[in-house]
């Protein structure tokens, strides 16, 4: 494993915890808010707000820990006993795909027209909060180029790894 790997990997396992934990957080809240409404008449203005946000930044991290272990989609497989030629375009096909999905979403997370930093995604939501929780809408909107960015991590590690054996199994 080389270390480029071993960092992708590491970042997995922190990534899997808090999907796990906000995924754990969706269900409690859920419940509170069921107590809340059916148990003792009066329903917490706050807790579909908190697991709304929960879901948000679980899905992300979880859609990460899915593309680090190659469960997105693919239309043709290519292994190390595919021709020589096929790998290294699998590879830069991977490279591209990803670049050409992250790059916009990157650049209107920090930016808008012209490079301005003040029409960017993360500045507008830096000066608003949340109605129920008061949380600053940067922390939420965060998920999003943090996400980007393991997802170029995890995109560089699966570049610098060999591909999968073959599996003898026929289609």
């Amino acid at each position: 494993m080389n270390r480029l790997d071993r960092i992708s990997a590491g970042v997995d396992r922190v990534c899997l915890a808090l999907a796990k934990a906000c995924l754990l957080g969706i269900a409690l809240t859920i419940l509170f808010q069921i107590a809340g409404r059916y148990g003792l008449r009066s329903p917490y203005a706050w807790t579909e707000e908190l697991a709304r946000y929960l879901m948000v930044w679980g899905g992300l991290l979880g859609a990460s820990c899915a593309f680090r272990r190659a469960l997105d989609p693919v239309i043709v497989t290519v292994t190390q006993g595919s021709p020589p030629a096929v790998q290294v375009l699998a590879k830069v096909m991977l490279a591209a795909t990803v670049v050409i999905f992250l790059a916009p979403v990157l650049y209107y997370a920090f930016f808008g027209a012209g490079w301005n930093f003040q029409r960017g995604f993360m500045w507008r939501n830096f000066n608003r909060s949340s109605a129920g929780l008061g949380v600053n809408l940067a922390v939420i909107g965060a998920a999003i180029p943090v996400t980007c960015l393991i997802l170029l991590l995890h995109c560089a590690a699966r570049l610098a790894s060999p591909l999968p054996q073959p599996t003898g199994k026929t289609s």
